[in-house]
């Protein structure tokens, strides 16, 4: 990240931008008077090298915490094995916001997930084909070939 010109308050104005998306509040943050931040925020989110970092910064943060087809799968694929996952709780406290009590547990899938996970797999793979209606201007034309009792006379 280095290969940007920004100067401190400009980095750290990018950086609070990235997690909030309050320009104003971000200016605050960064050190800009409360007086003017409306408008350094602004101005900021004009300024070139401001922009190029914020979207690069946040196309990287996208790409390390997006999951790919292919760990998408392979979840599906342990879940759908009744492998055993890991599950987390948080109780938030409503007042202040903050996290309470943060918990980690393991736990076996259902059969209910289980199939849902299967469902996935197949589906991504094609297994379910969907039914298309085909609309066709032919006349069908029957030849009799079987004949009559009258023949066999």
């Amino acid at each position: 990240m280095a290969k940007y010109k920004l100067n401190t308050k400009q980095r750290k104005f990018a950086d609070e931008y990235i997690i909030s998306g309050n320009a104003t509040q971000s200016a605050i943050t960064a050190g800009y008077s409360e007086k003017t931040a409306y408008s350094q925020g602004n101005r900021l989110l004009k300024h070139d090298e401001v922009k190029k970092f914020i979207k690069d910064r946040t196309e990287e943060l996208w790409n390390e915490k997006s999951m790919t087809v292919s760990e998408a799968l392979a979840l599906s694929a342990s879940i759908a094995r009744g492998e055993p996952q890991k599950g987390y709780n948080k109780s938030i406290n409503k007042i202040t916001g903050e996290v309470e009590k943060e918990v980690e547990y393991i736990y076996t899938p259902s059969a209910e997930d289980r199939q849902r996970s299967l469902d996935h797999i197949f589906k991504v793979n094609g297994a379910y084909l969907e039914r298309q209606q085909i609309d066709a201007n032919i006349i069908p034309v029957f030849i009799d070939d079987i004949g009559s009792d009258e023949d066999d006379g």
